[in-house]
């Protein structure tokens, strides 16, 4: 059993690590099939009937297909076991040889794709939306007919937050699936780290993820969707400066986890972004995830006259902050980036008005074409409530997508050789403007969306527009 110190950790991790997602809202994983392309039946793909891996129903270390074939069957059960995805699916199985990553699939097999993440555990919750939006967009693209007359098969993998589980299942996604490429790989960065390496070895286009990490900027094979990790806190910055109802900004940084030290000191410390956008730092603390009120750093603060509030924790914690503050007659407009806010933070007390930057489009309140895609795809296979993640898997999504329709030949040299003709890029508002550089992958781009809660919900102030400085 996970100790619960390392549980908090993981936690605080998986938060800073990734957009976070409404509270695991079920997903009818019979409908995603359904609208995949039929013929064959799944192995045992572990992924419960109802619920992607990150629901309720599954288990650690589980896998399973979606979008090709027929129902997933049930794996052995047991929490931890690494699922196999089985040899059924639409014109030919994830099997090698079959889409694979030399060039092999050029008929009308189905193109093989694979997802690792952080669906059970801690970060279960926060990245289940990611793999949701990604077997989304397979299931719609495959109503539509695919992508040049191909099918797509998505196979997910739930890594646990287990570095070693992490990378035996991106080697058996690569050697035995033989995906093209693996997609959303909505993780951690230390399981990233265990097996960046190994995909940079073998070639292996990554397309898209949690984007907290360096690594996103400077590996040949990572293609992210989003802004760097440094340009994503000044965005923060920028954010607030513009948008926000003062200039005297406080943070709240917790203990539990290193992203929340590179948070504090890129905006208060060393990085200098709060100064740098015109931002008046005047108040700094140290907080854990699990303290059960805030009352002294509130006071503090009020004290020390913020009018912005930044705090780096999990939706719910924001939101006890938020309470705690409001007990002491004290309003700050929270100021908050992608990974600390979910789809119903706007609606909780003391954050009507919160402020936060998107690394990629906002999740509503968008009316652009490309946005209507997602949002008839996602209330079609996803969920009620979309929240950041959904947004982050989509858009990872949506840049395979783009480079496959390019690519000569689907196999994964073919997709990073069309990847690389990049030049900012933004799928029709999506995402920033994005471009890659050959043998060095994703090129930092300063933009970054923000969404601002009114009136109790998100709204999108400037649509699809970035801020950019």
């Amino acid at each position: 059993m996970t100790p619960p110190r390392t549980r908090r950790a993981l936690a605080a991790m998986a938060v800073l690590s990734l957009v976070l997602s409404a509270c695991g809202s079920r997903l009818d994983h019979d409908t995603i099939v359904r609208a995949g392309s039929g013929g064959g039946r799944s192995g045992s793909g572990a992924v419960a009937d109802e619920n992607l891996p990150g629901t309720d129903g599954a288990g650690e270390g589980q896998t399973g297909d979606a979008a090709a074939g027929d129902k997933s069957g049930q794996g052995s059960g047991a929490a931890g076991a690494s699922g196999q995805a089985g040899a059924g699916g639409a014109g030919g199985t994830g099997g090698k040889g079959t889409s694979g990553g030399s060039g092999a699939g050029r008929g009308g097999g189905p193109i093989v794709i694979g997802s690792v993440g952080t669906y059970s555990g801690p970060g279960g919750v926060a990245f289940a939306q990611g793999p949701r939006a990604l077997q989304a967009w397979a299931a719609a693209t495959n109503a539509a007919g695919g992508i040049n007359g191909r099918m797509v098969k998505v196979i997910v993998m739930d890594d646990g937050a287990d570095a070693a589980k992490g990378r035996s299942q991106v080697q058996e996604l690569v050697e035995r699936h033989n995906v093209v490429a693996i997609v959303a790989a909505m993780t951690t960065t230390h399981t990233l780290a265990a097996w960046k390496g190994y995909v940079e070895k073998k070639k292996v286009p990554v397309v898209g993820g949690d984007c907290s990490t360096t690594a996103w900027t400077n590996s040949p094979v990572l293609f992210s969707q989003c802004p760097g990790t440094n340009s994503q806190m000044d965005g923060l910055a920028k954010v607030g400066a513009t948008y926000g109802k003062g200039k005297k900004i406080g943070g709240l940084f917790c203990t539990e986890s290193d992203a929340c030290a590179h948070a504090e000191d890129r905006v208060f410390g060393s990085g200098r972004a709060a100064e740098r956008f015109g931002l008046d730092p005047v108040y700094r603390a140290k907080i854990s995830l699990t303290q059960p009120d805030y009352t002294a750093e509130c006071l503090q603060a009020r004290n020390a006259g913020v009018e912005l509030m930044l705090v780096t924790g999990d939706p719910n914690t924001v939101a006890r902050v938020a309470s705690s503050c409001r007990r002491q007659n004290f309003s700050p407009q929270f100021l908050q980036p992608s990974a600390t806010v979910g789809a119903d933070t706007a609606a909780k007390p003391g954050l009507s008005n919160v402020l936060a930057s998107m690394a990629v489009f906002p999740f509503t309140g968008v009316s652009t074409p490309a946005f209507g895609e997602f949002d008839a795809a996602w209330r079609k296979y996803g969920a009620k409530a979309p929240g950041p993640a959904a947004a982050q898997g989509w858009a990872s999504a949506k840049v395979f997508e783009k480079a496959a329709r390019g690519a000569g030949e689907i196999s994964r040299a073919g997709l990073m050789k069309e990847l690389y003709t990049f030049r900012g890029q933004r799928f029709g508002g999506l995402t920033v403007p994005l471009t890659y550089v050959n043998g060095r992958g994703t090129a930092d781009t300063r933009c970054a969306f923000f969404m601002r809660g009114s009136g109790g919900a998100w709204t999108a102030p400037l649509g699809a527009r970035p801020v950019c400085w």
